[in-house]
């Protein structure tokens, strides 16, 4: 308690009155603002645009700080704004302008992202619907395109890890992201898909592959609310990120948490612990400002 009471009093000493001070003189030793020595001298990816998000962040104009919060943000205007403001000429930092309209567009992209996913995921899976309908079936047929579906109601369901005789009740949780994650994984990477679904039915330390997939989800969606995959993102994305690029970071989980929960021999009543160490696992690898999640030997297989 005491050290962390102390971290919480050199913060606010060092942004308040260290950080200021330093700021000024580097300025005045370089003749470039803070916004201008990162976009020369930081890593382009998570380093340059982290960076950028905390100089803003701790910024002494409001207008500055608001970017981080505003929803709807015109980069144009932006930009020319923090030009503005940091009496940047353009004709001598020509490199400046394009490098931070990419670090404000993944900034602000994230954010919007965030909001956009929230729709999916608050959208309940619905058997009166039929394109919710099609989707579900399609996932039987590309994990069990040698088993045809007897009915749309039955047991069948939980050979690929559904808890009853309708899958629809297991989506509760995740909505719509759920099984858009788990059809994902199972078009694009249909063998890994059906490899990691043959490990699910291992006889002592076997999981159930859906149930399992819908939990990722939440530890996909847990890692994008909390900030963590900006640094994926931020690496891999120079824009806004797409549903798309959340499957893949989803693929690239459940590949892992397969790896992981082999190697950890555990007992299925382990499962939540073991999910919240891969989970722990997952952001400590984000920590690197360099990280990726990516599935990099892994071909997509779409057909």
């Amino acid at each position: 308690m005491f050290s962390v009471l102390c971290n919480r009093v050199w913060y606010a000493v060092y942004f308040t009155l260290l950080h200021p001070m330093l700021k000024w003189l580097l300025r005045k030793v370089t003749g470039k603002c803070e916004l201008l020595r990162i976009c020369y001298g930081e890593q382009v990816g998570a380093p340059r645009t982290r960076a950028i998000e905390k100089s803003l962040k701790h910024s002494k104009f409001q207008a500055l700080k608001r970017l981080l919060t505003d929803n709807h943000v015109n980069i144009d205007q932006a930009v020319e704004q923090i030009l503005s403001i940091k009496s940047i000429t353009v004709e001598v930092h020509p490199q400046f302008q394009p490098t931070i309209h990419i670090c404000l567009t993944q900034i602000c992209g994230y954010r919007e992202f965030i909001t956009e996913l929230e729709s999916v995921r608050k959208t309940p899976y619905s058997s009166e619907n039929n394109r919710h309908e099609e989707m579900l079936l399609e996932l039987w047929r590309k994990l069990m395109p040698d088993v045809p579906l007897q009915s749309r109601y039955n047991r069948q369901w939980g050979d690929i890890g559904f808890q009853g005789d309708d899958p629809m009740t297991d989506f509760r949780g995740m909505g719509l992201l759920g099984l858009q994650n788990l059809l994902y994984f199972a078009t694009q990477h249909n063998s890994t898909a059906r490899q990691v679904l043959a490990h699910s039915h291992h006889p002592q330390y076997g999981y159930s592959f859906a149930i399992v997939g819908i939990n990722l989800t939440g530890v996909a969606h847990q890692l994008l609310i909390s900030g963590a995959l900006k640094t994926h993102f931020y690496n891999v994305v120079q824009g806004k990120p797409k549903l798309d690029h959340f499957h893949q970071v989803y693929c690239y989980l459940f590949h892992e948490f397969d790896k992981f929960w082999l190697a950890e021999k555990p007992h299925i009543m382990e499962f939540n612990k073991v999910k919240a160490k891969f989970a722990k696992r997952i952001v400590m690898h984000l920590k690197d400002r360099n990280a990726t999640l990516s599935m990099k030997c892994v071909t997509s297989e779409a057909k």
